[in-house]
């Protein structure tokens, strides 16, 4: 499970890597504070979400692997799951006060 940090980190990672692709990315475009920065995209790194081929003081080379984006598109359709269940209950509520009321 990831923190909400690190989950926003992954979907703005995932939206620059959108074509699967490497990515070089400046430290200062993620808008994490460098210490931190690091300590996620290491657990990403270390739960095969995310790969880093280099970095340096300034700059990561990052690409979004398939888990990575898998749990990013899952929170979505999750997300979507339960508008659709309380849509589809306001909906049904409302179809019975009308009938009660006929």
């Amino acid at each position: 499970m990831l923190d909400k940090r690190t989950h926003k980190l992954l979907e703005r990672l995932t939206q620059i890597c959108a074509d699967g692709s490497y990515k070089v990315i400046e430290i200062v475009d993620l808008g994490v504070e460098s210490v931190f920065l690091g300590q996620m995209l290491n657990y990403l790194a270390g739960n095969d979400m995310i790969d880093i081929k280099y970095t340096d003081e300034k700059v990561y080379c990052v690409s979004v692997l398939p888990k990575g984006r898998a749990i990013v598109e899952y929170e979505i359709k999750g997300n979507r799951g339960w508008l659709i269940i309380a849509a589809s209950f306001v909906a049904a509520f409302v179809g019975s006060f009308i009938a009660g009321l006929l």
